[in-house]
């Protein structure tokens, strides 16, 4: 079964200006970025799965699942979101995923292939994020994250980010978004 599609009337912010590294960008995810998604979650899952006794194919067959259900969940429920790759020099490297409403500007998603990692690339879209979303009004940015997901929480936490509230294994966490005078 194919995933849903992308929300197709949708127009993105700018890039972010600042970016540390030079040819770095965000471009709206299309259809012909679900085989890069989908490998992208899998990387996501990698660890959880390693000492699961399956064969390769049957991880590769419900990590393919999951995904597609995972998809549909957003693409359905953030109908109105912005669903965006980052890329590097054109190739992707990874997903930003936002949802704005009354209330604020949700962090859907956010993640990074494993060679892009640790290198500062979520802390600059957190920023650009607090940024945008103070230029566009909206009074605050949250998000949920795995409680035991410590690395990610010291960034949010870093970042002004504060837990509100718990539900299951996730924590929610929000802050008031960036004002700027631009």
């Amino acid at each position: 079964m194919r995933p849903v599609a992308f929300p197709v009337d949708r127009r993105p912010p700018a890039s972010p200006p600042d970016w540390r590294e030079p040819g770095l960008g965000l471009r709206l995810a299309v259809e012909a970025d679900l085989p890069f998604l989908r490998t992208l979650y899998r990387s996501f899952r990698a660890e959880e799965m390693a000492p699961v006794p399956w064969t390769q194919a049957a991880k590769d067959a419900f990590l393919d699942d999951q995904f597609r259900l995972q998809h549909q969940h957003f693409v359905t429920h953030f109908a109105g979101g912005d669903f965006f790759v980052v890329e590097r020099e054109t190739a992707p490297i990874g997903r930003l995923y936002l949802h704005r409403d009354d209330t604020g500007v949700l962090i859907v998603d956010i993640g990074f292939l494993p060679t892009a990692r640790g290198q500062g690339l979520g802390q600059t879209l957190l920023e650009w994020t607090l940024r945008h979303a103070g230029q566009v009004g909206a009074p605050r940015v949250w998000l949920h994250v795995l409680s035991q997901n410590l690395t990610a929480r010291r960034l949010y936490e870093r970042l002004g980010f504060v837990v509100v509230g718990e539900d299951g294994a996730h924590l929610r966490m929000e802050r008031p978004a960036s004002r700027s005078s631009s």
